[in-house]
């Protein structure tokens, strides 16, 4: 969902003296990985977990029920919820060597880590179907409504700082 949201706001990249706003971008990452770990008890989990919805983002993308042009903000969250209860229906099966191959961890220490997110509600794995999301519905909440909706947050106040960067004789920094 900030991946649309950047898209949008740095078309033109170049325009912007990077240097001038990577220490704010550094700072948003950093308050974003502290809070995903206090969720997800440490960093190997956050990372693991940050690939499961990344690839069911992308599934998500590929829904008919989604149009770019009309879900974004809250209506992408409703889908999210939607699918999040219902299932996404895809026949993608992202696998632990996936997870292992897109993280450089173990896979074993994948394994593990999404034991301890399948013994906290947030996803499910079988070998036929691999790692699949389906987070309970109080876990479903804290993601969308608590956590994304922070850095959501977070993230625009981060893209409002670029754009007023981007502004000629500006100084903002």
């Amino acid at each position: 969902m900030l991946g649309l949201v950047l898209i949008m706001k740095m078309e033109n990249l170049q325009k912007t003296n990077l240097l001038s706003i990577w220490d704010k971008y550094l700072f948003f990452q950093i308050n974003r990985s502290r809070k995903a770990l206090k969720l997800f008890g440490n960093a190997n989990g956050y990372l693991i977990f940050q690939v499961i919805c990344w690839h069911y983002i992308l599934i998500l993308k590929e829904s008919p029920e989604f149009d770019c042009k009309r879900n974004y903000g809250d209506n992408v969250i409703k889908l999210w919820k939607k699918f999040g209860k219902e299932g996404f229906n895809n026949k993608s099966v992202l696998t632990y060597t996936l997870v292992s191959d897109l993280t450089g961890l173990s896979i074993e220490t994948v394994r593990r880590q999404v034991f301890k997110l399948r013994k906290g509600k947030w996803v499910d794995y079988s070998v036929k179907f691999g790692i699949i999301l389906t987070p309970n519905e109080q876990n479903n909440k804290l993601l969308t409504d608590v956590f994304n909706a922070k850095e959501v947050e977070e993230f625009g106040s981060f893209l409002d700082i670029v754009e007023q960067r981007r502004k000629p004789n500006l100084n903002i920094m």
